[in-house]
């Protein structure tokens, strides 16, 4: 037998419930890294003034695969957290 339960969210509240459901779901994957949807990503103007960099260097950066980035079409986007990782590791060599 089905339960219906009906329930009333506001938008944020039901945004903050799926993105909560959808962390799960992806973090239960095995050999999937753990990943914080709730982090926003970056723009490569924005990268480029935190990292100090011409755009052109973190596009090179990016073709030859020596920084974490992600892809939204055409666009290229960054989470701050993994570029401080990414700089901490770089520094450390």
């Amino acid at each position: 037998m089905k339960h219906i339960i009906k329930a009333t969210y506001t938008d944020q509240e039901f945004r903050q419930i799926i993105r909560e459901e959808v962390q799960a779901v992806l973090n239960a994957i095995p050999g999937m890294p753990t990943i914080e949807i709730d982090e926003p990503l970056i723009t490569v103007e924005q990268a480029a003034e935190k990292l100090n960099l011409v755009k052109g260097t973190l596009y090179n950066m990016v073709s030859q695969n020596k920084i974490p980035y992600y892809k939204s079409g055409k666009k290229v986007l960054f989470k701050w957290s993994e570029l401080e990782k990414w700089l901490v590791a770089v520094d450390g060599k």
